[in-house]
């Protein structure tokens, strides 16, 4: 025997009966909850295994004895002092499912799914904080690994020092965060941001060669991140880093909203205001987030072929339609693009903020978009918008051998004035060597991984928007070529369109509302986690079950506190220099 069983925790009893899916524990009369998790050693044939059990079902067992009732009768005549005889009869029936089971290969652990059953009478431990730590993490290395950290696993009520992450390479496949209202999807969304900063500074202080840098744009519908929604939040890290750093990790921004004059003075200085220009716009950026019908399409097709970058303002001026549209047809588009005239963010002519995203997308940087103070379709259209530009550019990209290929290619699917602004900055970010017309292009799996939040996700991922030109349509089915991945964020499950589930590779549900949802959760997950019914009723906020595509075992986590985390790690963002002022200035 190599591994020594008092490190995997408390002894708790024995397997009783069961197959290599479900088992029935018998085990002390202990206060064990639902969810918790417990290690089953055995030794069968030689062959030594650490077996994983979930608890999903409990039920207090007398043994020797039948008749419950006799005995709670008998105990009310009786008194406590009959207790005195069947305390040690006392059992607790525990049954769960099997998760799987780990095993040394060539002296490094491997998990395996559930094709083995462990020994007869096996013994189960019960891990502890502070015991089993370790031993766990060890176990598990190939199911947690990554660079993004999410939480750490969860046993029961309790958790131990295991962190779960996610590998930085599978966000092109995709990502979903599922929740009901107050299950912490908020202080989800600034952990993961917080671990996407870590991960950048670790790369630019050469601690993690083998990463890449990832870029995200966060939807912040609350305005809750850059403030946080207790002590800290993201502009605490902002604040803690030197300008050095902070230009390095994150540039000389990192918030946008509407209204920067009304944001607070500190986060201004990091700031800038959302602007769109009406000639970045595409028609099928508006497919993308309303219904237009068919002729409603193909006058717009028709504007947008003969006027390109003008089609909006032409359409907007028209009293009648040249090209012999029905007035009704005419009338009714204008109505659906009146709201572009009233918004605040999309403007005819003005310096836009899209050459500014761009260029931090393409440099493995983090922007919290503070969209508060939109309306829903002003939000859909913005998320749209940098979307599909962001993979236009990757596939002009893809589709070239060369510079000048990319700048023809990029001509033909980009709206002229935008990417005449930006061509210089692409092609110095697109080149491997050199920046002349026949130097070769990089592929963009070796540009920084670009995450797209998608917030209120079912209003534009539903069947029907889904059925015509979807940029996250394209997305959900092709952007691991490109090295884009969609963060979705839902209340909901059951009603996103089924492409977008099927491309899901990794979701973290918490908390859901319903039946309906933990149901449609359960048939969506990436992995076998039936039988978790009675888990997603008794989750407390901040509670998730994490499935992965490339993982065989699904993942309890407990995500902490962002102030928690940031308290704890707030040092590493100061320079070496600043932390010796401080240490001189305690003393």
């Amino acid at each position: 025997m190599t591994l020594k069983k008092d490190e995997l925790g408390e002894l708790y009893g024995k397997v009783g009966v069961g197959n290599q899916t479900l088992l029935g524990i018998m085990g002390n009369n202990r206060d064990v909850s639902v969810g918790e998790i417990f290690l089953i050693y055995s030794c069968r044939d030689g062959h030594e295994r650490v077996f994983f059990f979930r608890v999903l079902g409990l039920e207090n067992y007398l043994r020797q004895i039948d008749d419950m009732a006799q005995i709670a009768s008998t105990l009310m005549v009786e008194g406590d002092s009959y207790l005195s005889g069947i305390e040690r009869n006392m059992l607790l029936y525990v049954a769960g499912k099997m998760l799987g089971y780990a095993e040394k290969d060539d002296g490094t652990w491997k998990f395996h799914s559930p094709r083995r059953l462990p020994d007869h009478l096996a013994d189960v431990y019960r891990p502890r904080p502070g015991t089993s730590d370790s031993n766990v993490q060890q176990m598990l290395e190939d199911q947690i690994g990554g660079e993004i950290y999410v939480g750490d696993l969860q046993i029961g009520e309790d958790s131990l020092d295991v962190p779960i992450m996610i590998p930085t390479k599978f966000f092109p496949m995709h990502l979903g965060i599922f929740g009901s209202t107050g299950s912490g999807k908020s202080n989800l969304m600034m952990v993961l941001i917080k671990s996407m900063i870590d991960t950048n500074l670790a790369i630019n202080q050469g601690q993690l060669n083998d990463a890449c840098k990832v870029s995200a744009f966060c939807i912040d519908p609350h305005d809750e991140f850059a403030k946080g929604t207790d002590t800290y939040g993201i502009q605490d890290i902002v604040e803690m880093m030197d300008a050095t750093t902070r230009q390095q990790v994150l540039g000389n921004f990192y918030y946008l909203t509407t209204s920067l004059s009304a944001t607070p003075r500190e986060i201004q200085r990091y700031g800038k205001d959302i602007r769109i220009r009406w000639d970045e716009i595409l028609p099928r950026d508006l497919y993308s987030i309303m219904e237009f019908s068919p002729p409603m399409a193909s006058f717009i097709d028709a504007v947008y072929g003969s006027a390109r970058e003008n089609w909006i303002s032409d359409i907007l001026s028209m009293d009648g339609d040249p090209h012999g549209t029905p007035v009704g047809t005419l009338r009714a588009v204008q109505r659906r693009l009146r709201f572009l005239e009233r918004s605040p963010i999309f403007e005819e002519q003005c310096s836009s903020v899209l050459d500014h995203i761009f260029e931090a997308m393409e440099t493995g940087r983090i922007l919290v978009v503070n969209t508060s103070l939109m309306s829903d379709r002003e939000q859909f259209l913005l998320t749209t918008i940098v979307t599909r530009t962001l993979s236009d550019l990757r596939r002009a990209l893809k589709s070239s051998g060369t510079l000048g290929d990319f700048d023809r290619q990029a001509e033909i699917r980009l709206p002229r004035p935008f990417f005449s602004r930006i061509k210089a900055k692409a092609r110095s970010f697109y080149g491997a060597s050199g920046n002349n017309d026949s130097s070769p292009t990089k592929d963009p799996r070796d540009l920084p991984v670009i995450l797209i939040t998608v917030e209120e996700a079912p209003s534009i991922l539903n069947p029907e928007l889904m059925r015509g030109q979807s940029v996250f349509k394209d997305i959900s089915r092709q952007g691991r070529k490109f090295h884009i991945g969609l963060l979705v964020v839902s209340q909901q499950v059951s009603v996103l369109d089924n492409v977008i589930l099927s491309q899901m590779n990794t979701e973290i549900n918490l908390r859901l509302g319903n039946e309906k949802e933990i149901r449609a959760c359960i048939e969506n997950a990436s992995v076998n986690i039936s039988g978790f019914e009675e888990e997603f009723h008794v989750m407390s906020r901040g509670e998730a079950i994490v499935t992965a595509s490339y993982r065989e075992l699904p993942l309890p986590v407990k995500i902490p506190k962002f102030d928690k985390i940031f308290k704890k790690d707030k040092e590493r963002y100061a320079s070496k220099g600043t932390k010796k002022k401080k240490e001189k200035h305690v003393i």
